[in-house]
């Protein structure tokens, strides 16, 4: 259907694209990537109802992302087609990057959604309220910092201000403004910021004008009363779900840049924290009797596309948990009254939902209830022990509040189904208490269930959300500039403002929507045949090619990988300068199985090798194969991960030309085992590293048939420091060879300052204290810009031994270094960084310059 669509194009080039689908994630995403072409779908919602509105899921993921495969078969021209000869898919990858910024392909995406359906991203005031709240607070930020964000403040990402200018020019410019736009910037007509040029070139204007414009449009649509607020310097900070314990005490989820998720409870002492809040897919969580009940994430040890969402029950007072479901999917839980029960979304294998009661002793599923085939359940809360009120979304985009009974199954609408989106219910006195995005904002609104009349009782121009009732007071959380704010007021206090029946079935949007096209949610649904899709299918598809150097190498590779990325290939060619030598080969990945299993073969000929006083001359044959097994046991409150593998090589050395008379050839084969694990918490925007955590790695190879061997290994140790965003970093390194065995490569890393020695044993250990100087927020020309600079001090010290136990020499150095996190071309996360080392010994060589400077540069600047 959006392929037929003319209205609002954006060229009129279609390429085929196959969409593999998700049904085992609980993480709501999808994208269309190229190298190689493809677009994947994980199929089941997040929790929360205002994030995306009543579209259903799939209905939403089709029609925005289908829009990118429409972008990319319209953006492939001039020098991006170039760029796609001479270097494949990622070839016209790299030039839509260079040429069209990432807030288009979002904000048009989001747009499209938004004008073909009725619903969409672009008509919620959760999603509006973002520069609405920047607005507000009279932070008019420049141009860089909102198109590569902040550390320190609150900046929306790029699909909410990519929705605002692409909406914007659809309205002053026509349906095919855009195609233009995009059309001359990706054949690159005027070579430098064609995308600016392009604008400039039909609207008559510069792109900074063109924004400028654009934003005041918008403001002068939101029709700003109140005076702005005082701008705001603290660290942002958000609450989630306040909610009254007793009159003198108030429990929230709390979150910061600087913090990961807390559970908190606030009194006339101030903050007292309860327990850190397990990795989890929503901030949803429900209290009562002392039990707090919120949903946890997990994942299959093996397949990362296979993950749960898991119901953890938490006790205030003794701060004990227990994961009461395994392997579920659960959303939104809720707490009965007396705490014996739950409440919850389940999503089922055919991506239904169900309500699922669940005794809160045992666990055991006491009740299920299915969701008809075209509703589906969301928030559900009890109003006593055996009813229950839920919001049903039905797939027309239209959503209402019913009544439950959780036992009997006796079902009453008490709200007519309306367009505006409802969610985060909660019940006092048999009165309802929810937010409802009626009237192109998220207010909380009352419905008590003896009249089932619906009073509005805030206004205002960013959103409230997580309404508790306590007494005659009402506490919720307000979204703002700085985070979402606790608020406070008496139900007296409130608008109580009655809402007509009329007046709720209209839908308003906040800013009008460009080209208004609502025919896909009427869609007449159609039914395709389903046949086995074999593992087997385009095991190799060539997709890229792409030169590289790495000195002493030149490099030219082609890229293969399957639809289902469970089959990776690359075909080479490298010309080493130092030995003039050539060498062609091959590398294959294949993880559709239990382990990942991978081989690889190289010929090297014309090897030119020198030895100070004479020339040798060899061919190279090499041949290896292994496995390795990636294994993710990530729940609770920390990311853990084990990989472990071998591999086998063969290499052949063989002497060609004069040396044949000279050099006896030579067999060589060994294995190579190797294990690592990875043990952290998460880490909040602020953070540098971990604030706890630790990594191991340990790497043995060994010759066969013959003497030779390496033991390698290193390990650090995160720690927390004196403040949140300071980390301490202690590691360790160790690495033995056998006395001159040069066979296998180098891994150990010398002190800082120091060259890199290949020696019989060595020894290291490190402290660094990493912190951050500044948070510039500043840069120039759309090039270069500075989000963070950073300092480390640091010690090494390092124990080599030369041919045995009884020779060794230390290596150590002191210094800091300071970095610079920074993004180029608005895109591009690059960090950079100068060190300085102060040596303490001499060294192998007995150098006397103990001032070492060095520009620390990343080793893969381009993903």
């Amino acid at each position: 259907q959006l392929a037929k669509d003319s209205s609002q194009t954006i060229g009129d080039k279609i390429r085929k694209i196959n969409i593999v689908l998700h049904s085992n994630t609980t993480l709501a995403n999808g994208y269309v990537g190229l190298a190689p072409f493809r677009s994947e779908y994980y199929l089941i919602p997040g929790g929360n109802i205002f994030e995306f509105g009543n579209l259903p899921w799939y209905e939403q993921l089709a029609v925005h992302e289908y829009r990118h495969v429409q972008q990319y078969s319209n953006f492939n021209n001039g020098i991006s087609k170039v760029f796609s000869y001479l270097f494949g898919e990622q070839g016209q990858d790299l030039g839509n990057s260079l040429s069209i910024p990432d807030w288009f392909f979002e904000g048009d995406a989001v747009h499209n959604e938004t004008a073909m359906t009725g619903q969409g991203r672009g008509r919620l005031s959760y999603f509006l309220q973002q520069y609405s709240s920047l607005w507000i607070d009279n932070k008019n930020y420049s141009w860089m910092k909102l198109r590569n964000g902040s550390l320190k403040d609150f900046v929306p990402n790029h699909y909410y201000l990519g929705y605002l200018l692409v909406n914007y020019g659809y309205l002053k410019y026509g349906p095919h403004f855009w195609e233009s736009v995009t059309q001359d910037a990706s054949a690159f007509k005027g070579l430098f910021y064609p995308f600016q040029r392009a604008i400039k070139k039909y609207t008559g204007i510069d792109f900074k004008t063109f924004r400028q414009n654009a934003f005041a449009y918008y403001q002068s649509q939101l029709q700003l009363r109140n005076p702005v607020k005082k701008y705001s310097t603290k660290v942002y900070t958000n609450f989630y779900f306040p909610q009254y314990v007793n009159a003198d005490s108030i429990l929230y989820l709390k979150t910061s840049y600087r913090q990961l998720p807390y559970f908190i409870i606030w009194d006339k002492a101030g903050e007292h924290k309860i327990k850190l809040k397990s990795i989890g897919s929503e901030e949803w969580f429900s209290y009562k009797r002392g039990m707090i009940a919120y949903t946890a994430f997990s994942t299959d040890a093996r397949w990362a596309l296979k993950n749960f969402s898991d119901i953890v029950l938490l006790n205030i007072h003794t701060k004990k948990e227990r994961k009461l479901t395994k392997n579920g999917k659960y959303f939104t839980p809720d707490l009965s009254p007396d705490g014996s029960t739950i409440i919850c979304v389940s999503i089922n294998d055919s991506l239904q939902t169900e309500l699922h009661l669940i005794d809160v002793a045992t666990g055991t599923l006491m009740r299920k209830i299915k969701a008809a085939s075209n509703e589906f359940y969301s928030n559900p809360h009890f109003i006593n022990s055996n009813t229950i009120v839920t919001g049903v979304r039905s797939d027309n985009g239209t959503i209402t509040l019913r009544k439950m009974d959780v036992m009997s199954n006796q079902q009453e609408t008490i709200l007519a189904p309306t367009p505006n989106t409802i969610g985060f219910p909660t019940v006092q006195n048999d009165t309802v208490y929810f937010t409802a995005s009626f009237a192109a904002n998220d207010e909380l609104y009352a419905l008590p269930l003896n009249s089932k009349k619906v009073y509005k009782l805030t206004t205002g121009y960013t959103g409230n959300y997580f309404v508790n009732a306590y007494q005659d007071t009402l506490v919720w959380s307000k979204f703002t500039s700085s985070g979402y704010q606790i608020q406070k007021v008496a139900k007296a206090d409130l608008l109580w403002k009655e809402v007509a029946a009329t007046q709720w079935q209209q839908q308003e949007s906040l800013y009008k929507v460009a080209g208004e096209n609502k025919q896909f949610i009427h869609m007449t649904d159609r039914r395709f045949p389903v046949t086995k899709y074999a593992k087997s299918t385009h095991l190799f598809n060539f997709h890229s090619w792409q030169p590289g150097y790495s000195s002493p190498e030149f490099s030219a590779s082609i890229f293969s990988n399957n639809i289902l990325n469970t089959f990776s290939n690359e075909v080479y060619y490298t010309y080493n300068q130092n030995e003039k030598s050539n060498a062609v080969g091959f590398r294959s990945f294949y993880g559709g199985w239990f382990p990942v299993l991978n081989t690889g073969v190289e010929y090297k000929y014309n090897r030119h090798i020198y030895n100070g006083s004479k020339t040798y001359y060899f061919n190279q044959y090499e041949i290896r194969g292994g496995y390795y097994i990636p294994l993710n046991f990530s729940s609770g409150r920390t990311y853990k991960s084990l990989n472990f593998g071998s591999d086998y090589v063969y290499n052949q050395l063989s002497p060609t030309g004069a040396s044949k008379n000279i050099l006896i050839g030579r067999n060589i084969s060994y294995l190579q085992h190797y294990v690592s694990w990875l043990h952290q918490l998460p880490l909040a925007v602020e953070n540098i590293y971990p604030r706890l955590g630790y990594t191991a790695y340990i790497q043995y190879s060994h010759k066969l048939k013959e003497k030779g061997c390496q033991f390698y290994g290193n390990g650090t140790v995160y720690l927390p420091a004196f403040w949140e965003n300071h980390s301490i970093v202690i590691s360790g390194r160790f690495q033995q060879t056998d006395t001159g065995n040069i066979v296998f490569s180098n891994n150990f890393n010398n002190s800082r300052g120091y060259a890199d020695y290949y020696l019989f044993k060595m020894m290291r250990a490190s402290f660094n204290y990493h912190f951050p100087l500044a948070y510039p927020d500043w840069g120039f020309g759309n090039i270069l810009y500075f989000m963070r600079i950073r300092a480390n001090i640091f010690y090494d010290y390092t124990k080599g031994y030369l041919k045995s136990s009884t020779q060794s020499r230390n290596f150590r150095s002191t210094g800091t270094e300071v970095y610079f996190d920074t993004k180029w071309w608005n895109e591009l996360p690059v960090t950079f960084g100068l060190r300085y080392s102060y040596l303490l010994d001499k060294g192998l060589t007995g150098a006397t310059n103990r001032y070492v400077f060095d520009l620390v540069l990343p080793v893969n600047l381009i993903p």
